[in-house]
């Protein structure tokens, strides 16, 4: 199955929501943040068949349009438990960091962390990676050779551990993981342009001077 990845710029913290998308037209939402109704345009202009909602964490800037999008489309959301506490929080934290709108809180239908590290979400098959250390309960998505690494990695720059559910260790310990996959996997991360692994861990990069 070829993937095509469009992403879609949202919010006040500029956080990517990707749409992954076969030949066939079905689609996965990965981390719509904000702007549901600008999310619905894109994938109803395209004719895309959206059959779930996956999550790599649960900070505010990434769940936002989850609620409506989900009641949208009718389709399951899937997010690790232990980001739930945090999903459940956050309109406490988008006030703390300056965002008025206020988040629609979405029950999870599927958690993560009861299906098997690699499995079927409709017709895609998608392969997850506990990653904790940017939250308790994030994850890294791994479909073909894309890798979505919500907050955890990104383009020259690694996950902060000063927000809730940060840990300096454990997110050492989950970049030492990612680092093991292929050089040419493309990194997609929550925020910022991709990346490869390769280009993550080269020397100097933020990744890097973390493990050192």
């Amino acid at each position: 199955m070829s993937l095509q990845v469009t992403t879609f710029v949202n919010g006040n913290w500029q956080q990517n929501c990707y749409v992954v998308t076969n030949s066939e037209g079905a689609a996965l939402l990965i981390d719509p943040g904000s702007q549901a109704q600008d999310i619905i345009s894109l994938v109803d202009r395209n004719r895309w068949q959206v059959h779930a909602i996956v999550n790599t964490h649960a900070h505010f800037d990434h769940v936002g349009a989850v609620a409506e999008l989900k009641e949208h489309y009718k389709v399951p959301f899937y997010l690790h438990a232990a980001d739930e506490s945090l999903l459940k929080r956050a309109n406490f934290y988008r006030l703390v960091f300056g965002t008025t709108e206020p988040i629609r809180i979405p029950s999870v239908t599927h958690d993560i962390s009861d299906i098997p590290e690699t499995c079927g979400i409709g017709p895609f098959t998608v392969s997850w990676i506990g990653t904790p250390g940017h939250t308790e309960g994030s994850v890294g998505l791994l479909l073909e050779n894309f890798l979505f690494s919500g907050d955890t990695l990104m383009h020259n720059a690694v996950g902060r551990t000063d927000l809730p559910g940060g840990n300096l260790a454990q997110l050492s310990a989950s970049l030492r993981k990612l680092m093991t996959l292929p050089g040419e996997t493309v990194v997609c991360g929550g925020h910022g342009k991709t990346t490869t692994i390769m280009a993550a861990f080269s020397a100097g990069s933020p990744a890097w001077k973390l493990l050192q």
